[in-house]
């Protein structure tokens, strides 16, 4: 669970420190795109690059995290926020399988501690308007 605190130290302390919630964090984009019937990315959260940067806002540490292209060309980025927000996503990168007119850009998740919302972002085809 995420103290909701600024978290003073290294990146591994602070990464130790939210891989609870970076682990549900991830279940819950594979488990958005698995819901919808489509091929599930490995999105695996010892794949990702971390670092902390300081909010401009608050000046507290951010935890961010990126994943680097998979031989699909799909990629991800997170952040949780020193006070247990935090946002998601991953690309999906699949036309609609139940409707021609959608490309399925990516899987996003948000929320604070246990509560996690998820939905899949997509997109309407030019030529289908």
């Amino acid at each position: 669970m995420s103290t909701g605190q600024a978290v003073s130290g290294s990146t591994d302390e602070r990464l130790a420190l939210e891989r609870p919630l970076l682990e549900r964090i991830c279940a819950r984009l594979a488990q958005e795109v698995e819901r919808h019937g489509l091929p599930t990315p490995d999105i695996d959260p010892a794949r990702a690059a971390y670092s902390l940067r300081d909010d401009p806002y608050t000046g507290e540490a951010a935890l961010i995290g990126t994943w680097p292209a998979d031989g699909a060309g799909r990629k991800g980025s997170l952040i949780i926020n020193a006070d247990g927000s935090f946002f998601a996503e991953y690309d999906v990168l699949v036309n609609d399988p139940a409707d021609a007119r959608l490309f399925i850009e990516a899987t996003t998740a948000w929320g604070r501690g246990e509560r996690i919302g998820a939905e899949l972002r997509t997109l309407v085809w030019p030529d289908a308007a």
